[in-house]
């Protein structure tokens, strides 16, 4: 049971950091120009732009399936009209892996 949660540790710790160098590579702008909201991007890292938050996304997934969190938290952040969610941080607990960050609006 230890060694499965070091792993899942390791491999979470893995994706945080691989996110953290593809966030230097995002855009930090956008450009909505037919009207429809783009596609909500994660980083567990600030942004440059000026922002506004717009409040805090929280998901609870059942398997180690990071794709579908990730998702989940372009879902919710979506839904509350955010472009980015920032600090995003991934931990387990009771079986159980969590998500969460900071859902922001860049200022035009």
């Amino acid at each position: 049971m230890k060694r499965r949660i070091l792993l899942i540790s390791v491999f979470l710790c893995v994706i945080i950091l691989s996110s953290a160098v593809m966030a230097q590579y995002l855009p930090t702008t956008s450009s909505t120009k037919s009207g429809k909201q783009k596609d909500v991007i994660l980083t567990p890292a600030d942004i440059q732009d000026s922002y506004k938050v717009i409040g805090i996304v929280s998901i609870r997934g059942g398997e180690v399936n990071l794709d579908a969190l990730n998702s989940k938290l372009k879902d919710a952040a979506k839904e509350l009209g955010a472009d980015y969610v920032i600090g995003i941080q991934y931990f387990n607990y009771s079986g159980y892996v969590y998500a969460y960050g900071t859902a922001v609006k860049v200022k035009e």
